[in-house]
């Protein structure tokens, strides 16, 4: 093996000099300093809103329960210049409060449904709230929403929420109670128009355990407001409670009758119906149509009038008057009769029967027996109208087949009756009484009246004659003359003394003939001949008979 005669290479290593050591110390102090800045900082976030009135940088705070939970760094408006950009940040130990569904807004002195809110702010100046979500994943950054009102449910507090469309006039307004058979169970959410649908749309929420009442067979209708209601039943006032009459609402039930279904789900669609009364109607979807030519007078008969049968509800009057084009080419119509449309709904037997029955097919048959429909009053306060179908013997063979079917529709004949069939007899008695010889009449009737003044004129020439006014006078002398006589006879007069002394010698008298008189009574000859004298009775001796 061959040797080497090189060297070894001896590198000498430089120390760090001290002099470096103080530098370095002072930039990790400083980093250090820096995150620790940076890190106490907090969770930046951003906010939009419309304006930032009462929002100061550097003083407004962020407040979760009264509490500080954050300060707002930067106002600034938005590169388009049509809204305001805040910029804050939560404080470290604040952290889990923001989420991506976390709710913010300005908390100011406001008079609301609920009272006077945020007197505080008046000597602190506005601050902004915020209230913790419910989303469980990782904070994104995204803007939030600065809102002007606090929300009506915690996002916290569970629920569902359900969206409700309308296309009735009127607006429920943002915070309206939602109720249940009168048990507040929640809110309005928003109130807003959909210009493109033309119609409101709602967003309620209700809480748990209330969300359980909802289900798909549902109705919701609007409350509020004095409800009179004039209809072929009557009238009736539905008075809501105070608050309800001043702010509206919504209310919710069954349908009478309905069954419940299957439970809803969040942010299902429902529709908003004007009242109650709507509710029970939009639950008999099936119906058959029918054509009615009414010669009557429909005055008191709306749309949403029954169609009964004995006092059973069938139907309901879908159009008063229903004109279609072809009628209205057929100008004699105009003066004859007027259609009425009607709606025949099965759902309403099957509510009083297990078997389904065919009802457009029997009414149409059973018009061969006489069926009719005819317009009856149900309230004499109101002048309401309804249909009413009934049966006709003596129009059994009236019936017309080629009437069964008129301007495409199936058509029930019709009758008058009620007032129609009065008014024809008032007017037959009108007519009855014009074909009477009224003139004759009259004339004989004047002249009673004639001879009827002439004897008045006799009696009262007769009243005015001087006989007549003397006799008066005559009668007042007579009962003067009477009076004199009556005094005469009056008790401590001297005739009344001379007549009583006459009459109690008369009685003495009397008394003096009664023992004669019952002799004479006994024996008619007492006079002539002497009553024989009677022996005296002899003494006797005791013992001796």
């Amino acid at each position: 093996m061959a040797s080497s005669n090189k060297s070894a290479k001896i590198i000498k290593i430089r120390a760090i000099s001290a002099i470096w050591i103080i530098p370095i110390v002072t930039a990790v102090v400083g980093l250090w300093i820096i995150y620790a800045h940076f890190a106490d900082r907090g969770t930046p976030f951003t906010l939009l809103a419309k304006d930032a009135s009462g929002i100061v940088a550097g003083k407004t705070v962020i407040k979760n329960r009264s509490v500080d939970v954050g300060i707002v760094d930067e106002v600034t408006l938005s590169d388009d210049y049509k809204q305001v950009v805040i910029k804050g940040r939560i404080y470290n130990d604040m952290n889990p409060l923001l989420k991506n569904d976390s709710i913010f807004w300005v908390v100011k002195p406001e008079i609301g449904r609920d009272g006077v809110t945020g007197l505080g702010t008046i000597l602190s100046g506005v601050y902004i709230e915020l209230v913790s979500g419910n989303d469980t994943h990782s904070f994104k950054n995204n803007p939030f929403i600065l809102s002007d009102a606090p929300p009506l449910s915690d996002p916290s507090i569970k629920g569902i929420r359900l969206n409700l469309d309308s296309d009735q006039s009127g607006v429920v307004p943002r915070g309206a109670k939602v109720m249940f058979r009168g048990y507040h169970v929640g809110n309005v959410e928003t109130s807003q128009f959909d210009v493109e649908a033309r119609k409101m749309k709602y967003q309620i929420f209700i809480t748990t355990p209330y969300d359980a009442l909802v289900t798909e067979n549902v109705r919701f209708w609007k409350e509020g407001g004095i409800n009179l209601t004039l209809s072929s039943r009557g009238a009736s006032l539905d008075v809501p409670s105070l608050d309800v009459l001043m702010s509206g609402g919504i209310s919710f039930d069954l349908p009478d009758g309905a069954k419940l279904g299957q439970p809803a789900k969040q942010h299902d669609v429902y529709k908003l119906y004007e009242d109650r009364k709507s509710i029970q109607d939009s639950q008999y979807t099936e119906y058959k149509e029918f054509l009615l030519m009414i010669t009557d007078s429909i005055s008191g008969l709306t749309e949403g009038a029954p169609v009964e049968y004995h006092g059973i509800r069938l139907g309901t009057v879908s159009k008063v008057p229903f004109y279609t084009t072809e009628m209205l080419q057929e100008r004699s119509i105009l003066n004859q009769r007027v259609p009425i449309l009607i709606k025949i709904e099965p759902d309403r037997l099957a509510e009083l029967v297990e078997d389904k029955i065919d009802i457009g097919n029997l009414i149409i048959n059973e018009q061969k027996n006489g069926l009719r429909a005819s317009l009856k009053t149900s309230n004499m306060f109101t002048g309401a109208l309804y249909i009413d179908l009934d049966f006709y013997p003596e129009l059994k063979d009236k019936y017309d087949s080629k009437l069964a079917k008129q301007y495409g529709y199936d058509t029930i004949e019709t009758t008058s009756t009620g007032f129609a069939q009065i008014q024809a007899k008032i007017l037959q008695l009108l007519d009855n009484f014009n074909s009477l010889p009224v003139n004759n009449t009259m004339e004989q009737f004047n002249k009673s009246l004639e001879s009827s003044q002439r004897l008045m004129n006799t009696i009262n020439q007769i009243m005015a004659s001087k006989e007549m006014q003397n006799m008066p006078k005559d009668l007042q002398r007579a009962m003067r003359s009477l009076n004199e006589a009556m005094k005469g006879i009056q008790p401590g007069s001297q005739l009344n003394t001379q007549m009583n002394e006459s009459l109690q010698k008369i009685q003495q008298m009397m008394d003096e003939l009664t023992p004669l008189l019952h002799t004479l009574n006994n024996k008619s000859n007492a006079l002539i001949f002497s009553s024989p004298n009677k022996k005296d009775e002899e003494p006797k001796a005791r013992g001796n008979k």
